[in-house]
């Protein structure tokens, strides 16, 4: 047992009953708790790190009791840690010298010491402690002052540990059945693993025949290696070939063969054994084959400000709100992890001003501690090169972001995020919330600097970022905010990086978005740049690589001129271009998935895509000036402002001028010449199969086609139009449409009356 962990207990040992009963259950109450106690007759008190008083009615028999009293309070006024346990007297007779524990102490008072230790007695009793009867000693109690009294030694170790997560592990391991139980502990690096497995250990390991508790397995198997773990902690085993009830504990463990191998080298498990594995991967305790997994979650507010205070400023500070702004943030972005509380408020104690404080904080952001680094970095060294990149491309872009359209992206990146992404989950570097991937600020920081290329300077701007292939100093991926970049900076070392695969530009300030690129890389796969300062893409770039195309708010006026090698092309974004007038020639984009062209409301045309087969989704949103329409596969989805539709009729080129012409005209009475296949599409089997590939029969947008349809409807029904449709009935009084303010929606809804 460590010297830390040793308290002195002092007790009148000629009362039976405490020297027989009540002190060997606190001593093994103390024991659950890792700390070892030890009596008056061992010469050890230089050693402890705390003292424990019982007083009965017979403490003060002796002035030599009364002495040590006097030793230990003066200790106490040192800094030593001094709690009273009063069995079978109260707290106010000590206190106040009433019955019979003033008799015992009034027969000294012919001494000399009565004033100091009266003043003792008084000191010791305004301290936390607990009152006992003569006839409780039950568990409850004694774990209560056992977990009490380590809070007090430990305050900042094992929060939340007593309260919650204990009587979980707990719970867990006595409902299993009886045979050899086994639990794995998982969580994120720095969560307490392994230090809810030794309290765990702790608290059992006082029932079992043989104990074992290996901290870094994983480091100490391959440095000792198998035979030498088994003879460092089995050699001293009586009755080696006999099968006894074992305690194991293996803390970290990366590689389940391991595990299993140093499992397997013992005979000796009976049932009602115990088996406890801790991993940052969920994959090996399921290797392991333990029967249930007990994930450890972060601490809750109230306990994090608690570690945070006491690593911050020495004491618990909540209750008189001291915690600072400053502090406050620091807690939330640790976000629940112990090792970060800890190491963030030592470091934050070392600095006094406020400003300073700030400082140290957004420095810590960018470079944690070196213990963190160490603890992410074996995690992160434990999974796969695809993992990895992954990994690396979540830190810097994709955080936040949904889970299908980050693997989408990825996926476009020659990567397998399908396997990745779960890999990483497992590995407890990466959660999903909501269906979209998180990562906690001290691995993303860690990360970042793992896939940072310390060669490239373009900005020192830490929102940019710049991902390099894995082993390599190649810059694989960009993502830069251009509003305060430097005049003197030349962009054109970017065209030359024919690593290149994914280029973000930005503007966190979108007034200041001039400057553009001489030439982008041939092997770019994903462009994203936002406010896109040219009136075309340059005309020397080679797409064919291209997969994906996101310019949002550019300056656009056309694309490109001519026919491009668009063959890897699945995602085209120009929303909000309101420059742009035309997209061109598209036909060679055989796997284009999706169209975004919503707010571009000064487009004119659009290309032709009859051939584009895989192509979803278009968005023509605000797109209201289109001259004419093509021909759209039947599996597009329109969409139209915030609502959309599937082209569920017949191909039909529109014969208007614009939309907002055709729109107009459906204020006027009616329309002259509707085309013949309306009237047959209009029938009832036709109109119901079709209304149910609409995705959305409450509100849905209402192709051009579609209303010229409803126009014919109400020309054979000699209903007119000039005030919009008020009610107007189909012919099987199935559906019934109703206008809205806004001629561009309408409403499908069975009629139920």
């Amino acid at each position: 047992m460590e010297a830390r962990n040793m308290v002195k207990i002092h007790f009148d040992s000629s009362e039976e009953e405490l020297l027989y009963s009540f002190v060997p259950h606190l001593s093994a109450a103390f024991g659950r708790k890792g700390i070892s106690m030890f009596t008056d007759k061992h010469d050890q008190s230089y050693k402890s790190i705390a003292s424990v008083l019982i007083f009965s009615e017979n403490y003060v028999s002796s002035e030599e009791s009364l002495d040590e009293f006097i030793k230990t309070i003066r200790r106490h006024e040192e800094g030593h840690i001094v709690t009273a346990i009063f069995y079978g007297v109260s707290r106010s007779n000590v206190q106040e010298l009433m019955g019979s524990f003033s008799k015992e102490f009034l027969e000294h008072c012919a001494s000399g010491h009565v004033t100091q230790w009266r003043n003792a007695l008084s000191e010791i009793t305004s301290l936390p402690g607990h009152e006992i009867n003569n006839n409780q000693s039950d568990y409850e109690s004694l774990e209560k002052i056992a977990r009490d009294f380590y809070e007090e030694i430990f305050p900042n170790e094992r929060i939340g540990i007593y309260s919650r997560m204990l009587p979980d592990i707990e719970n867990l391991i006595y409902k299993q059945q009886w045979g050899v139980r086994s639990i794995g502990i998982w969580g994120m690096p720095g969560i307490g693993k392994t230090k809810l497995a030794k309290a765990v250990f702790d608290q059992l390991s006082g029932d079992y025949e043989v104990t074992c508790f290996i901290r870094n397995f994983h480091e100490t198997f391959h440095k000792k290696g198998l035979n030498g773990l088994l003879q460092e902690h089995f050699k001293n085993i009586p009755n080696q070939t006999l099968q006894q009830r074992v305690l194991v504990v293996l803390d970290d463990v990366k590689n389940h063969l391991d595990a299993e191998s140093f499992l397997g080298g013992l005979v000796l498990f009976s049932p009602g054994s115990v088996i406890i594995i801790t991993s940052s991967d969920k994959q090996v305790l399921s290797q392991c084959e333990v029967n249930q997994i007990y994930k450890v979650e972060g601490l809750s507010k109230h306990e994090a400000q608690q570690l945070f205070s006491w690593c911050a400023f020495g004491k618990d500070v909540r209750e008189k709100n001291l915690l600072t702004e400053i502090s406050l943030k620091v807690i939330e972005y640790a976000n629940g992890n112990p090792l970060a509380l800890k190491l963030y408020g030592e470091e934050m104690s070392s600095q006094e001003q406020p400003n300073q404080k700030e400082t140290l904080f957004l420095k810590l952001k960018q470079d944690p501690p070196q213990q963190i680094v160490e603890v992410i970095k074996s995690s992160y060294n434990e999974v796969s090169d695809n993992e990895k990149n992954i990994l690396v491309y979540i830190a810097f872009f994709f955080t936040g972001e949904n889970v299908e359209y980050v693997s989408k992206r990825l996926q476009d990146l020659g990567l397998f995020p399908d396997i990745g992404i779960n890999r990483l989950v497992e590995n407890s570097l990466v959660t999903i919330s909501e269906n979209r991937l998180e990562m906690h600020g001290m691995i993303q920081a860690v990360v970042r600097q793992i896939g940072r290329c310390p060669k490239l300077k373009i900005n020192e701007d830490p929102k940019t970022s710049f991902k390099c292939l894995l082993g390599t100093d190649d810059i694989e991926a960009i993502s830069l905010d251009a509003s305060n970049l430097n005049p003197d900076v030349k962009l054109s070392s970017l065209g030359s990086m024919y690593n290149l695969r994914f280029l973000k530009i930005y503007y966190s300030d979108p007034e200041n978005h001039g400057r553009a690129l001489e030439s982008l890389p041939y092997g770019l796969k994903i462009l994203h740049w936002e406010y896109y300062p040219l009136q075309s893409l340059l005309q020397d770039f080679n797409p064919s690589n291209l997969v994906e195309l996101n310019l949002p708010y550019s300056q656009l006026q056309r694309l490109w001129g001519g026919t491009k090698n668009l063959k890897m092309l699945k995602r085209i974004n120009l929303s909000h271009s309101q420059n742009l007038l035309e997209v061109e020639e598209l036909s060679e984009a055989r796997n284009l998935e999706e169209i975004d062209l919503c707010g571009c409301k000064n487009l004119q045309s659009f290309p032709d895509i009859q051939q584009l087969q895989k192509l979803r989704v278009v968005d023509l949103s605000g797109c209201t000036q289109v001259q004419s329409f093509p021909e759209f596969p039947s599996t597009v989805e329109l969409k139209f402002e915030v609502s959309s539709i599937k082209t569920i009729f017949p191909p039909v080129t529109l014969f208007v001028k614009s939309l907002h012409e055709f729109l107009d005209n459906q204020r006027k009475p009616l329309l002259e010449t509707p085309e013949s296949h309306i009237f047959d599409f209009m029938k009832f089997r036709s109109f119901r199969s079709s209304q149910g590939r609409i995705t959305n029969t409450d509100f849905v947008e209402s192709p051009p086609t579609f209303k010229r349809m409803i126009c014919q409807k109400a020309l054979e029904m000699s209903r007119s139009l000039q005030r919009g449709l008020t009610n107007l009935n189909f012919e099987y009084d199935v559906f019934k449409i109703r206008p809205l303010e806004n001629l561009m929606f309408t409403k499908l809804k069975e009629d139920t009356s």
